[in-house]
């Protein structure tokens, strides 16, 4: 993949103007997050660490997405990532899902491996619900081969207890893999340029933003947030009524956040 391309395709889904929308969203459905006496830090500052927050998320989804591109490049068929629904009858959605020569292959993609012991154990269970969901839906297949991946191998918390679960395995047409960093392309696909590419684009792209500094926009004046309570006025009306309400927590947050009140107008 060229580089222009996947930068692009980072820059779009983390810094793209829907992070504006859902930051605004957010503050708009929580007031009581930014105001009140029991906050050491102001509003704004609040934003700063939201902010951080929305991007490693997106950045997380941009990793999934850009690997699914990468699949396809590697010569699998990438199959639906709705896969079907737990005994509880709640949807479940693989982070990939691909095919090639009678092998189904799931994988389930995480940044790093740094979860509580909670997380690790449902994390682990919905695991292996989604390979029983996917032996249901392709009961023709050869055999399924499904991996646990962290992109992030520099830290490996549970790594023993992945593996202690794993070694339970004792279905012959199942092959499941914990992997950490460039394992997968070992193990599954045996194409480490693609992990090298990878690596070489985010460095380069890293490189690139070293200089830039995260800045809240001035939900006061600014253009960006202007549009973002516009496209919210249309999409969520009882928001802006809120907003723009006698409630106190609504008073308060337009006094940190709207303090001559330039962006609110004719928002009515």
């Amino acid at each position: 993949m060229e580089y222009s391309v996947f930068s692009q395709k980072l820059k779009n889904k983390v810094f793209g103007e829907d992070l504006n929308y859902e930051i605004l969203e957010t503050v708009l459905k929580n007031p009581q997050r930014y105001i009140g006496l029991f906050r050491v830090t102001n509003a704004k500052t609040k934003l700063i660490q939201n902010i951080t927050q929305s991007c490693e998320i997106k950045f997380g989804d941009f990793l999934e997405e850009i690997f699914t591109e990468y699949i396809a490049e590697m010569g699998f068929e990438n199959l639906n990532k709705k896969i079907g629904t737990d005994d509880e009858n709640n949807d479940l959605n693989a982070d990939q899902v691909f095919c090639k020569d009678g092998i189904v292959y799931l994988i389930e993609q995480k940044v790093r491996d740094d979860h509580d012991s909670t997380k690790k154990r449902g994390q682990y269970a919905n695991f292996i619900k989604k390979i029983k969901c996917l032996k249901k839906m392709y009961p023709n297949a050869k055999k399924f081969v499904a991996a646990m991946w962290f992109t992030d191998d520099s830290l490996k918390k549970n790594r023993k207890y992945y593996l202690e679960q794993m070694e339970n395995n004792t279905d012959l047409l199942l092959q499941t893999e914990l992997c950490y960093g460039i394992d997968i392309f070992n193990k599954i696909f045996k194409r480490v340029d693609i992990w090298k590419e990878l690596l070489s684009h985010l460095k380069r792209h890293k490189d690139e933003r070293s200089k830039d500094i995260l800045n809240v926009p001035d939900f006061d004046s600014s253009l960006q947030i202007r549009k973002a309570l516009l496209k919210i006025r249309d999409d969520e009306p009882n928001l802006i009524k809120k907003l723009l309400s006698d409630k106190v927590e609504y008073i308060e947050l337009r006094k940190e956040l709207f303090p001559t009140g330039k962006n609110l107008e004719g928002l009515r």
